[in-house]
């Protein structure tokens, strides 16, 4: 039997939120400050970009989905910050326990007088 679930999480930037899903193929309907997901894992669910929160149906998504596209969304900010301070990521591996490690090289200018 299906339930509806709720997850707290800190996705509310509309760029990288879209981006996130672009980038795994799946289909979105943009409704005020809400993210309507209409395909992929998380079809059926939305993001409030308010709040975070992540509201869905059990029978087709659930804390492992929504934590799968955490990661994402993280990884896209991670990205984000690496543009803005001007590094550059040299390589990105994922590790046994699923955790991303990015190795970034600074490119910043320093004059001494």
């Amino acid at each position: 039997m299906s339930h509806r679930t709720r997850h707290s999480t800190d996705i509310k930037d509309l760029n990288l939120a879209t981006q996130t899903l672009k980038d795994a193929g799946w289909e979105y309907k943009k409704e005020g400050s809400t993210l309507r997901i209409t395909s992929g894992p998380m079809r059926y669910s939305t993001i409030d970009l308010r709040t975070g929160i992540v509201t869905g149906d059990s029978d087709f998504h659930n804390r492992r989905t929504v934590g799968a596209f955490r990661q994402r969304y993280s990884e896209q900010r991670v990205r984000q910050e690496a543009v803005k301070s001007g590094a550059t990521i040299e390589s990105r591996e994922v590790l046994q326990n699923g955790d991303i490690r990015f190795v970034m090289t600074a490119n910043f200018s320093a004059s001494f007088g």
